[in-house]
């Protein structure tokens, strides 16, 4: 509790060191360690590192190719080594709902928990004393004088800003 994003992956690094991994996921804009871990936990790992991946696929001989949108809708293409981190963009899988067998399957399985010690990380490094970057606020900001949010379908929110430009003198 209270770790920045270099103490959350320096406890992932060491229990990924515990296992033998050849991929890491995690998300790219979590809000603990300020979407920063992904990045970090690579940098730690020393693997390569892939950032708002919004498509993988298995390219053979342990490469992956990863798909990230770019400026302008523009999909990028990289292809990556594993072992290897991917920070992943909201959106990339459709969930599916679990039925009760799998439920019932897992409903006894028991999340191991580990204290800092237990994974040779210092106390001092993780947690509020060893955070280096420390929220100070989170709050939506209040609308300014003129300000609209637009509501619907994203095609729905381009033809309104569209409309909104044009009768603004903005496009012609």
């Amino acid at each position: 509790a209270g770790s920045d994003g270099r103490g959350i992956a320096a406890v992932l690094k060491s229990e990924v060191e515990k296992g033998s991994y050849d991929l890491i996921l995690t998300g790219a804009l979590a809000d603990d360690g300020a979407g920063q871990v992904g990045g970090m936990l690579a940098a730690l790992l020393d693997w390569p590192y892939a950032s708002v991946v919004n498509k993988i696929t298995v390219a053979g001989d342990g490469r992956l190719q990863v798909g990230r949108e770019i400026e302008g809708g523009n999909q990028e293409v990289n292809e990556i080594q594993m072992p290897c981190v991917l920070s992943i963009q909201t959106g990339i899988n459709e969930p599916r709902y679990v039925g009760i067998r799998g439920i019932r399957k897992v409903a006894s399985v028991e999340i191991p928990v580990h204290t800092a010690g237990d994974l040779g990380v210092a106390a001092a490094a993780v947690g509020a004393a060893g955070a280096r970057v420390k929220r100070v606020d989170y709050f939506t900001p209040a609308m300014g004088a003129g300000a609209e949010i637009l509501e619907g379908s994203m095609e729905e929110k381009i033809d309104k800003l569209v409309e909104m430009l044009k009768a603004k003198g903005g496009l012609k």
